[in-house]
């Protein structure tokens, strides 16, 4: 912001400078140099700005993202934990949500899902169910619908 106020001051200054500088004839053919200049700094720094601007929000963008990410598995394993349909490593749990979604995204059934999250996961039927359960409003709550199915 500061760079933006010192800027704005900066070329006031020149072309009241050259406002002031200049004869008293209105010429409007010949092109002032300062002025130039004063502009082509001006369209530089806004340039600088809005990078550095869009970079800002980028990155902010990122670790929204990500955090949201992270929040989304916190609740999932916790939520196997809670109903006892938990098994291996966080990662795994995760890969089997994601294994489940792809699996009702690409049009497998509900009860086919089931059978493949059990036989990958090493989960008996009623847990693999209650997976797949937890998974879908979390990961991909477009196959909610889905689960009403069976």
């Amino acid at each position: 912001m500061k760079i933006i106020v010192a800027l704005i001051a900066f070329v006031g200054c020149l072309l009241l400078t050259t406002a002031c500088g200049s004869d008293d004839t209105d010429d409007s053919s010949t092109t002032n140099p300062v002025l130039s200049s004063a502009e082509q700094l001006a369209s530089s720094a806004a340039s600088e700005i809005q990078d550095n601007a869009s970079t800002a929000v980028s990155s902010i963008a990122a670790g929204a993202s990500e955090a949201v990410g992270s929040a989304q598995d916190t609740a999932y394993t916790e939520a196997l934990k809670a109903q006892d349909a938990d098994f291996g490593s966080d990662d795994e749990e995760i890969d089997a949500a994601r294994t489940a979604c792809d699996e009702l995204t690409s049009g497998t059934s509900l009860d086919a899902t089931r059978v493949k999250i059990a036989e990958t996961t090493g989960l008996e039927a009623a847990q693999a169910r209650t997976l797949i359960n937890i998974a879908v409003p979390i990961y991909c709550p477009t196959n909610v619908g889905k689960l009403t199915v069976n």
